[in-house]
């Protein structure tokens, strides 16, 4: 009986010790377990790797000067765009079968969120809370983010304060009036300073906007034909 009982104990001992040095020690499996666990919710992602996650997943179907000029006059916060991606990436599937394309969980999509919010704007509070839970959807995990006070926002809270990290119109204009009141005077009006004629943001959730409500005040850009995919 203790030969038996001894031989589980030295099973288990070295079930526990392999399995340690799996998740502990760098090695493939190891870090696909840890990413796998991240990606379905069991293991929070860091800032840095939320950070590292959206520049990944979306510059798979858009450029980061394309995110990058993203903005409030454009369409619905991120909140309610990034849902949307899978479909997105669903359709790269079926037009560019010879692309590898990485599908995005709805953990994934909340990290994601998160870091577009403090590195280029959100604008959630511009739109009523029943229309932002329309725009959003049947994605639970996203409304229960929508409801959590930003500064409750891990990842949103820590990346706010990287101004290293910041992109968009808004962090531009930021850099310009740091250059100067000269040089900011040559610059355009705050109302006028961003020019939307350039852009390209129908993968970036005109499918699932362009027939969305609008907050009141707020201005409807569904129907510009500036915003259709030149692709």
């Amino acid at each position: 009986m203790k030969k038996k009982l001894t031989i589980v104990v030295i099973v288990l001992a070295v079930l526990c010790i392999a399995s340690a040095g799996v998740l502990f020690v760098p090695n493939p499996v190891g870090q696909y377990l840890i990413s796998e666990a991240k990606a379905s919710g069991m293991v929070a992602y860091e800032p840095a790797e939320a950070y590292a996650l959206a520049k990944r997943i979306c510059t798979q179907c858009h450029t980061d000067e394309r995110i990058k000029k993203y903005c409030e006059r454009c369409g619905p916060p991120f909140i309610a765009v990034v849902p949307h991606m899978q479909s997105f990436i669903d359709n790269y599937k079926v037009s560019k079968p010879g692309l590898k394309v990485e599908n995005i969980t709805e953990v994934q999509a909340v990290a994601i969120v998160q870091v577009w919010n403090a590195i280029i704007g959100n604008w959630e509070k511009d739109f009523r809370q029943e229309d932002m839970l329309k725009l959003i959807g049947p994605y639970e995990f996203l409304k229960k983010l929508y409801l959590t006070p930003i500064e409750k926002r891990p990842i949103e809270m820590a990346l706010m304060g990287r101004e290293d990290l910041k992109v968009g119109y808004m962090a531009d204009m930021k850099k310009t009036m740091e250059k100067g009141p000269e040089v900011a005077a040559e610059q355009p009006a705050a109302g006028g300073a961003h020019d939307h004629s350039m852009h390209d943001h129908s993968k970036m959730g005109a499918e699932g906007t362009a027939k969305q409500p609008v907050a009141e005040g707020a201005h409807d850009h569904s129907q510009h034909s500036e915003h259709k995919d030149n692709k």
